[in-house]
């Protein structure tokens, strides 16, 4: 249920003549809670749906939203003017009562098309609260439709008594209007917030595993990495003999977190997580240490060991530095990953195995192939599934968030609350390109808390010795939207742009028509901004 529906409805008497300006408004104020991704829903959909009514002069105004159900369920979210409890539950019931059309509303969820009554003597549903009630009404009815399906979201009903000022065809194409460009803009809202919500039900489910890892960061690219690994890579983990898994990053980027989050919310979470550092293994020991060996198959082989895969059954094993294993383990490797079986050192069979690899490297692996140093079929294997960690300095937007996470983190280690940082230091910190990215921020967040004294702020002097290339590095260009100064108005505008499209993008699942349309732009215009701002438009920006 969503929660627009949880609201009840508001009680007011709406202006009685017409007043086109407040249809424009209607429009606006879902425009502008739309744009903002902020706010309060309900409040929004409230103010819009008032400013609609006092707009056509309407007496009596109900809002129904349509729950996609069997039976077909209406529900009043909002309502002004004079009608009573039993006729609100009337709408939502499609019970005939004296005062009100359910049957108008019912056709339209039917039919999906607005309709105008412009005398309620033509209807039968018992207007007249007696034999001497004599009131006329002018009836509008029309749908707001989700635009993906052409199903009916919600269904708004108005009333005008007095037939001197009955409704027209005009009024009729105005209110049709305006429910279409509701539906445009809710209906993509709504789809956006169910499959936010549904994501954090998903990590909500797993919320008291000991120790998760957390992904921290609200820039575009650390949202739509959260939101790409519960859509895609974890499901995929769920499978028998799974597809690898390819992580790609500099160091310090948190390749080894990301596998870890990996396993703590698939499903192979209850089983083991084994890591391996390929860089650390010689090619004489690989195979023993991999798919493990008997005892006796070889000098030094005093007991039977079951190596890194069938340590790892039926979880996941990361193999960390992959780049690093030389061409003949990169063979033996890639025979594992095709067959799903190992052969120990001093066994002839075959040992089938279910793990989930991870394979994750700082090194350009195309440039690997082409100096021969990665086999090209060892790397066609995994490349599929890859996921490409940004550098901290493209992302400045996710650096506050880091900085608090760990200067609290280390507080607490070190029982040393300090008041947190100077706007000197903060500003300094988050100019600076970290070209060890989250891991070099991490460890600069201890410095500073161990060389703090207690109690006092965390200033730029002491920042300085805890990073001291703080003071010789320019600054990123990058953070400057973040900090909100050595921005031109241009400049800033330009990089809010950048910021807002690629948020868009993501919000509707990278669909540039979708994107487009959300923000009222023309085709023309929003791919011409794309270029201008450095956003591929074609296959590739996928």
């Amino acid at each position: 249920m969503n929660a627009l529906q949880e609201c009840p409805p508001v009680l007011g008497t709406p202006k009685t003549t017409r007043d086109p300006s407040r249809l424009v408004d209607a429009v606006n104020e879902l425009l502008a809670f739309l744009a903002s991704d902020r706010g309060d829903q309900r409040e929004a959909l409230r103010t819009s749906f008032e400013a609609v009514a006092a707009g056509l002069g309407a007496q009596n105004a109900v809002l129904l939203l349509v729950e996609r159900t069997a039976p077909l369920t209406l529900r009043c979210i909002h309502s002004l003017g004079g009608l009573t409890r039993e006729q609100l539950v009337a709408c939502e019931e499609g019970r005939s009562v004296r005062g009100v059309s359910p049957s108008v509303i019912r056709r339209v969820v039917e039919t999906g098309r607005p309709e105008r009554i412009h005398d309620s003597l033509q209807l039968g549903d018992g207007w007249r609260t007696s034999s001497l009630d004599n009131t006329r009404w002018s009836v509008l009815c029309a749908p707001v439709h989700d635009p993906s399906d052409g199903a009916v979201l919600a269904v708004i009903y108005l009333q005008n008594q007095g037939l001197a000022a009955a409704y027209g065809e005009p009024d009729l194409a105005c209110l049709g209007s305006y429910g279409s460009a509701a539906g445009r803009l809710l209906g993509y809202h709504f789809r956006a917030q169910r499959q936010a919500r549904e994501l954090k039900q998903r990590i909500a489910q797993h919320e008291e595993i000991e120790n998760a890892p957390e992904i921290l960061g609200e820039s575009t690219h650390t949202r739509a990495l959260r939101f790409g690994l519960h859509e895609v890579f974890i499901p995929s983990l769920n499978a028998v003999h799974p597809e690898p898994i390819l992580i790609l990053g500099e160091r310090g980027t948190g390749k080894d977190l990301i596998a870890r989050y990996l396993h703590a919310y698939s499903s192979r979470r209850r089983r083991p997580m084994v890591v391996v550092n390929c860089a650390e293994i010689g090619e004489d020991l690989a195979a023993s240490r991999l798919f493990g060996h008997k005892k006796g198959s070889f000098t030094g082989a005093l007991t039977d060991e079951l190596g890194c895969f069938r340590a790892a059954e039926g979880g996941v094993l990361f193999l960390d530095e992959v780049a690093e294993l030389s061409l003949r383990v990169q063979a033996q490797l890639l025979r594992v990953l095709e067959s799903h079986t190992v052969t120990p050192v001093g066994i002839t069979r075959e040992i089938s195995v279910d793990v989930a690899v991870v394979l994750a490297t700082n090194r350009d692996l195309e440039e690997a192939v082409r100096q021969g140093a990665l086999r090209a079929d060892f790397h066609d294997r995994f490349r599929t599934l890859a996921i490409h960690l940004q550098a901290l300095r493209n992302r400045p937007w996710d650096i506050p968030q880091l900085l608090d996470h760990f200067r609290l983190r280390e507080e607490r280690k070190y029982g040393k609350p300090t008041l947190g940082f100077t706007q000197e230091a903060f500003r300094a910190l988050v100019a600076y390109d970290w070209p060890g990215n989250v891991r070099e921020l991490a460890r600069a967040c201890t410095a500073f808390v161990m060389h703090a004294r207690l109690g006092v702020w965390l200033d730029y002097d002491l920042i300085l010795r805890g990073v001291p290339g703080i003071a010789a590095s320019a600054p990123n260009p990058k953070a400057g939207a973040v900090l909100g100064d050595g921005f031109s108005y241009d400049e800033a505008l330009r990089e809010y742009e950048r910021e807002l499209i690629l948020s868009r993008l993501h919000q509707h699942g990278g669909s540039v028509r979708r994107a487009r349309e959300s923000l009222k732009l023309t085709k023309t215009t929003f791919h011409r901004m794309m270029r201008s701002l450095g956003i591929p438009t074609g296959p590739e920006r996928e």
